[in-house]
């Protein structure tokens, strides 16, 4: 009774902010034979979460530990390949005793594994002066678990497609940047479709410490079939809606190494928890 009634639709509403590609990509193009590389670890904890309504309600304590790959490559100036792998998601809910009774409800769940990855491709269409203008296409594969008896899922089964536009500015000599970027979601097996935006700000202090500030949104267009609820992970979550905003700061230990820490978190929502995302990196440019 709890595993259908309860853990199942609690379990699709863990965030995908400190995962989701969209958070690490940007609008401007890897050089020929350049890259960045990122090895990542999220984590996000929390008892509260916006409903489909909008609404806050207590549920059990969910957490979410992701390990990830993120790497960009230039095949040429204006083409650049981009992957994201989780290579590692392990995702608990913990144990329930009922208030009163002091008696086991839930002996708690856990699930281990690899997550979907997102595989694509950023094309620059234009660049004037210190503007540049990119589109990105990123398919999303479906490599993690969509079966975990206690709905624990590390994936979602279906193969979806993200299709943006975005635009960058440098304002060099001064070491600052402003992007903007909004898209489209095509998601399959009876999920909803998506739009998606993201806006952010950098600053770099002394040539060792870039602070940003940025800011995401998705909407779901709620086309899909509602009896869908999907698994465990935001990314897996049907018809899913949030606006969030969070900050990071990197440091460049060389000119080549850096670290990055960064929080993230909704104002409002629906099928995402409350409560902040924590993300922690290490980056590699070549």
């Amino acid at each position: 009774m709890y595993n259908k009634f309860i853990a199942r639709p609690l379990l699709i509403l863990l965030v995908a902010l400190l995962f989701a590609p969209e958070a690490l990509a940007g609008p401007w193009p890897q050089k020929r034979k350049h890259g960045f590389y990122k090895l990542g670890f999220g984590f996000v904890q929390a008892n509260r979460f916006y409903e489909l309504g909008g609404n806050l309600i207590d549920i059990p304590t969910l957490s979410d530990y992701t390990v990830s790959f993120y790497g960009e490559y230039g095949f040429t100036d204006r083409i650049t390949g981009v992957a994201y792998v989780p290579f590692m998601q392990r995702i608990t809910l913990n144990r329930q005793v009922g208030r009163l009774t002091g008696t086991e409800i839930f002996a708690g769940a856990e699930n281990t594994g690899v997550a979907d990855a997102d595989i694509g491709v950023r094309v620059g269409l234009l660049q004037k002066g210190n503007t540049v203008v990119s589109t990105s296409l990123m398919f999303g594969i479906p490599l993690g678990d969509d079966g975990h008896e206690n709905g624990l899922f590390t994936g979602d089964g279906e193969f979806n497609q993200h299709l943006s536009l975005g635009v960058g500015h440098s304002f060099y000599p001064t070491p600052a940047y402003v992007s903007v970027e909004a898209g489209y979601n095509n998601r399959t097996q009876g999920y909803s479709d998506e739009f998606r935006f993201s806006a952010e700000a950098g600053y770099t202090v002394q040539q060792k410490v870039t602070l940003i500030a940025r800011l995401r949104g998705l909407e779901s267009l709620e086309n899909g079939d509602d009896s869908i609820m999907g698994g465990m992970g935001g990314l897996s979550a049907n018809n899913q809606s949030y606006f969030t905003f969070g900050f990071e700061a990197a440091y460049s230990i060389t000119n080549k190494l850096g670290i990055s820490v960064s929080v993230e978190s909704a104002t409002r929502g629906q099928n995402i928890l409350s409560a902040p995302a924590y993300s922690t990196g290490l980056f590699l440019t070549m």
